[in-house]
């Protein structure tokens, strides 16, 4: 069968369909189109002055490798600096419509197993170190992969048997197993990101010497205070506006706001409270408010009685009002969830059988389930302030139905510790997990494989799959399934049969939040993070 490949139109403002098939497997979907360049916006409403600065909530850096960065302050100049072989659409992260990065083509072969990866041509590396080729991806992959390395990022790139260069612009890359979503592995993300394999073998430290082929070239860092860095007049996707972008350590939240308002900066990273929220819009800025973010979920031990109940379990479910939980953490923050995969990832679908909010019917269940006087519980529970106090409103909705919860509140680490050594007979989690599809989100938190006490234990603390059938098979068919409407029926499948069991309670997704003056563009919607790239500027 006949395999049609991604390519790209070389003209700006050229709308493309990108298709990838394979017995109707598309791995990124949609018609894309390319943003315009800043410089159609007319002359005279950009400002004179193009130096962007931002707040971010942070002391300092640690490092700035960007197969090892994951803290604010990093993240943001690791972004404008380096670049993956795809790139998600500007201000999104997404597993859908990803967009040529590096890479201007790519396929998979009749195997299922074989990728090619086609390269743009003339890209040129900073300060120097010549043109990006099929080289520097064979190094960087190699890189995350080595153990030596210790990426906490290898994982990603597990599946992965073999990288070959075909020729300078042509990159080969063999699986172990079929990997429908490795495209979505290979962006402008964490193990994505391409290094110079010149720079590294010419001693340079990533680590404190950023070397990519972005639209930012980094130039100064001062502890604790500060990063800078200049805009790329030869960069492939067009020369920046902003000239200068200079991140800002600030941890303290209030000192942000405050230099936000003031105008020391034009952006800021904003905690996600509707509070700061409701302030910031009252000072003319704008709030950014996005997603996905972190989803909180309450995670039922079937292993600890009286969990083991599902009538208990359906009882303690039926007393969450989520409506509450959004009201209390702010209706602009926080979202409802109803389905074991969150709003927002492929295959996610609120066609479930979840239990609706309803004291009287739960009270009914606890004595159908002989507790007709109520229950006691008791659990650790962290002392972050996402997760105590979303926990403390539920212990008081539990007491309508005459379970007596007690919490006993350790520091963020022990509590990380004490859950996986299965002594909670409830959990509450709030993760992400990207690829944002059913596969590894899925699979951490249902999947008896992953179910803590085993060797390979992630976050199943359910014990789904080891005490009462779980959804292993249907996982396990949609983690290798190419047809893509065939996986997402199987991700569908999997969520009502989880929701049926009522081993879990989807809570919430708290979103993240960013605030900026009006006078700051960026060029496309901020939906899921701040993307600082070529095309934001500052207007007049």
């Amino acid at each position: 069968m006949a395999i049609r490949s991604h390519k790209q139109n070389q003209k700006k403002g050229t709308k493309m369909q990108f298709n990838i098939t394979r017995r109707n497997f598309n791995l990124a979907l949609g018609t894309v189109a390319l943003v315009a360049p800043s410089g159609f916006v007319r002359a005279a409403e950009v400002a004179d002055k193009q130096t962007l600065r931002y707040g971010a909530a942070t002391d300092d850096i640690t490092t700035l490798d960007p197969h090892f960065a994951v803290s604010s302050g990093e993240l943001e100049v690791i972004d404008a600096c380096y670049e993956g072989l795809l790139k998600f659409p500007d201000g999104q992260v997404t597993s859908n419509g990803l967009e040529p990065g590096l890479a201007t083509e790519w396929n998979v072969g009749n195997d299922g197993l074989t990728w090619t990866f086609k390269l743009r041509k003339g890209v040129q590396w900073h300060d120097g170190h010549g043109e990006f080729t099929a080289e520097d991806v064979k190094f960087s992959l190699e890189r995350v992969k080595d153990a030596k390395t210790a990426s906490p990022f290898s994982d990603s790139f597990a599946v992965i048997a073999s990288i070959s260069v075909v020729d300078p612009y042509t990159v080969q890359i063999k699986t172990s197993e079929v990997e429908p979503s490795l495209p979505a592995l290979l962006v402008n993300y964490q193990a994505g990101y391409i290094v110079s394999k010149r720079a590294a073998d010419a001693g340079i430290d990533f680590k404190t010497r950023p070397i990519g082929t972005g639209p930012f070239i980094y130039k100064e860092y001062r502890p604790r205070e500060s990063e800078t860095l200049f805009g790329n007049s030869a960069y492939w996707g067009g020369a920046p506006t902003v000239q200068q972008f200079t991140v800002l350590f600030m941890s303290d939240d209030s000192t942000r706001e405050l230099a936000l308002r003031s105008g020391d900066v034009e952006a800021i990273e904003l905690p996600a409270r509707q509070d700061a929220v409701d302030r910031m819009r009252e000072a003319g800025m704008t709030v950014d408010l996005m997603s996905p973010a972190n989803t909180f979920s309450m995670l039922f031990n079937l292993k600890q009685k009286p969990l083991d109940d599902i009538k208990v379990r359906r009882a303690l479910a039926g007393a969450i009002d989520r409506a509450t939980l959004v009201k209390f953490l702010g209706k602009d923050v926080a979202a409802a969830e109803v389905s074991p995969l969150p709003t927002g990832y492929l295959g996610h679908t609120d066609d479930v059988p979840y239990v609706p909010f309803d004291i009287e019917k739960s009270k009914t269940l606890l004595k159908e389930a002989g507790h007709p006087d109520g229950l006691s519980l008791s659990m650790v529970i962290s002392n972050s302030n996402i997760y105590l106090p979303p926990m403390q409103v539920i212990q008081e909705m539990w007491k309508q139905i005459g379970v007596k919860l007690e919490l006993k509140v350790v520091d963020h680490p022990t509590y990380h510790r004490i859950i996986r050594e299965d002594a909670n007979p409830v959990v509450i989690y709030g993760a992400n997990r990207y690829p944002l599809t059913g596969t590894k989100f899925l699979t951490q938190f249902y999947h008896s494989k992953s179910a803590i006490g085993k060797p390979t234990a992630s976050l199943n603390f359910s014990h789904y799959g080891e005490v009462i059938p779980g959804v292993d098979e249907l996982l396990d068919k949609a983690r290798y399934e190419l047809d893509q409407k065939k996986q997402v029926q199987l991700w569908e499948e999997a969520q009502r049969k989880i929701a049926e069991d009522v081993v879990s309670v989807p809570l919430i997704t708290r979103k993240y939040a960013g605030a900026r003056t009006p006078k700051l563009d960026f060029g496309y919607q901020p939906k899921s993070n701040y993307a600082f790239n070529e095309k934001m500027r500052l207007l007049k």
